[in-house]
Parts: structure tokens; sequence; C-alpha cells
């Protein structure tokens, strides 16, 4: 008897909703998590508006980078 060895499908994997609600977790929470330690340190180091700047841009170059890199894995 042979056995013929399955060859995986060269069809693309369908993007599930999970994985794009997941991705948009991602991008949410991380954008998210920056502000709210840009806020504390605000409070700690009473610079106002400052560092909730800084972390809304630098979480929102997170986020992107991340999102960036998640769609080259899915091309």
């Amino acid at each position: 008897m042979s056995e013929e060895q399955e060859k995986p499908s060269a069809k693309k994997p369908e993007k599930s909703p999970m994985a794009m609600a997941g991705a948009g977790f991602e991008f949410v929470s991380s954008i998210a998590l920056f502000v709210v330690g840009g806020y504390y340190l605000d409070d700690y180091m009473k610079t106002e508006p400052l560092w909730l700047l800084v972390g809304f841009f630098l979480g929102f170059i997170f986020a992107f980078y991340s999102l960036i890199k998640r769609a080259k894995e899915n091309e």
C-alpha cells in the first residue's frame, strides 16, 4: 500500500471574526494603557498634560506597529 501525503492547501486561511476582534482589542488597549500610564505620571510629577499626550502618541505608534505586524503575518 502506498500512502500519499496530503499537501496543505495553497489557499490562505480565512480571517475569523474573533481574530479581527482581537486585533481591535489590542489596538484600543495599547493606546489606553499608555494614556493611563501618562495620566498617573502627570499626577505624580505635577506636569498636567505633558505625559498624557506623550503616552497617547506612544500608544498610537505602538498600536499601529502591532497592527501592521499582524497584517504582514496574515499576507
